[in-house]
């Protein structure tokens, strides 16, 4: 008898670990909707059914499915679809632990974020083989049109698209981000290191609700602390989704509109003129250079475009400058070292960067720190708020709700 309870508790044990490694459960299956183990292990998928951690889902031409996921995340599978749940880490609270990665082979889905990207956005991601798409607690529709096989033409440009409801969803590559706003759709195409683009308008592939979906409320965007509200109505087509011709029209960035690069790499407009960050040119007029004087005739001048960062002017000897602007005669002492360059505006919202740390102070009586961009760049600056206390008129609020600081304004 002893034995029999012994075995009875370890099966009860299992059953619990086997629960709780669930990442969700389908609610509604609607045709061929198959689920493929990390072990290769393929299954017919059946209301009810647990999906876990490491399980690829697969839809056929006609075929749609909802998963309820462990936080409260919905996904919605649209038809010829495959998709895998990477990593789904949720131990029923919000402590940090948690983490969320969907990676898109091919095709499309709806995602309303549950716990995990309303508590800690950072920790959601959904990867295609292109692009990478964080959120900010959001209703969006990421979908991947692979290359076309050879000799049949693709009816819609290949690439990565994002098309956000409610929240904001960021598409980023190695070459930069944007950030996409409700009604509005993002695109990388397929194309390694492209740089993500809005488009002026929403692809025509994108299809109003199904029967068995929330509905979307146009222009809806989440407040922080709020959760989108699961609807259910009658608006919008069931059965097989024909992806029509899609004709691309990128929005052009407004002037304050900042594409991230890699550290190296500044986008600038047409006008601007870029300067090398280590570089910093003199011309050979009347400039005699000390190792820690350089001495500017009244002849010398400066490109008024340049713009350089709220610190300490630090050229390296031999350094020269570019004869545009006329300066009035005096003495620029300079340290042998770096010059950092700035660009003229950029994103200096404290609620985009991280690890933020004081490392000085600005001649307006700001600090200047050094920090981690949301996105992953390491860069230093002023904060926005603070600049607004004492220059306000070198803020600038971005179309995205973004703080952006006018750097050519704070001297």
């Amino acid at each position: 008898m002893k034995h029999i309870f012994v075995i009875v508790g370890l099966l009860a044990g299992l059953l619990s670990l086997q629960a709780q490694a669930a990442a969700g459960r389908f609610q509604f299956v609607s045709g061929d909707v198959k689920v493929t183990s990390a072990a290769g292990k393929e299954r017919v998928a059946h209301k009810g059914d647990d999906v876990n951690e490491g399980d690829s889902i697969t839809s056929s031409y006609t075929a749609t499915a909802q998963v309820k996921m462990r936080d409260d995340g919905l996904i919605i599978v649209r038809p010829d679809t495959k998709l895998r749940i990477t990593t789904f880490q949720f131990n029923g609270k919000a402590d940090g632990s948690e983490r969320s990665l969907i990676t898109l082979v091919k095709g499309g889905f709806r995602a309303l974020t549950g716990m995990i990207g309303h508590f800690n956005k950072d920790n959601y991601k959904i990867e295609t083989p292109t692009a990478t798409i964080g959120i900010r607690g959001t209703d969006h529709e990421p979908m991947f049109i692979p290359n076309p096989v050879a000799g049949h033409p693709a009816t819609i440009e290949p690439g990565t698209y994002d098309k956000v409801n409610s929240g904001a969803a960021v598409l980023s590559t190695a070459r930069g981000m944007v950030l996409i706003n409700p009604n509005h759709a993002g695109f990388v195409p397929n194309i390694v290191n492209a740089l993500p683009v809005v488009l002026s308008n929403i692809p025509k592939f994108y299809l109003p609700p199904g029967k068995d979906e929330p509905v979307i409320v146009p222009g809806a965007a989440l407040q922080p602390g709020t959760q989108p509200t699961a609807q259910t109505g009658s608006t919008g087509n069931t059965g097989t989704t024909t992806l029509s011709t899609t004709t691309l029209t990128v929005v052009r960035p407004a002037t304050s509109t900042l594409l991230v690069a890699p550290a190296t790499t500044l986008q600038v407009a047409p006008t601007t003129t870029l300067i090398a960050p280590a570089t910093l040119q003199v011309a050979p007029v009347a400039t005699t250079i000390a190792p820690a004087t350089l001495q500017v005739a009244p002849v010398t001048t400066i490109q008024p475009i340049t713009t350089v960062a709220p610190a300490t002017l630090q050229v390296a000897p031999v350094t020269t400058i570019q004869p545009v602007t006329t300066v009035a005669p005096t003495t620029l002492q300079v340290a042998p070292s770096t010059l950092q360059i700035a660009p003229v505006t950029t994103f200096s919202d404290r609620r985009l960067k991280k690890n933020i740390k004081r490392i000085g102070t600005h001649p307006l009586g700001i600090g200047i720190y050094e920090f981690d961009y949301i996105w992953g760049e390491h860069a230093t600056g002023v904060m926005a708020d603070e600049v607004k206390l004492v220059r306000p008129e070198a803020v600038i609020r971005d179309k995205s709700g973004y703080d952006m600081v006018d750097y050519s304004k704070l001297n």
